[in-house]
């Protein structure tokens, strides 16, 4: 799948999600996020366990 975004409206969607990742994570694993592409959606993903 192939999508265009503006840059503005993707540094804001990766800026919110980031926002709940621990900073001081100990499984580096779980300080991420996760972008997901599918019918015609993105969806940004983060945890903070």
């Amino acid at each position: 799948m192939e999508f265009s975004i503006e840059r503005n409206s993707l540094l804001k969607a990766i800026a919110q999600a980031q926002s709940v990742v621990e900073r001081r994570n100990t499984i580096p694993i779980l300080a991420n996020v996760l972008i997901e592409a599918e019918e015609g959606q993105v969806r940004f993903r983060a945890t903070d366990l």
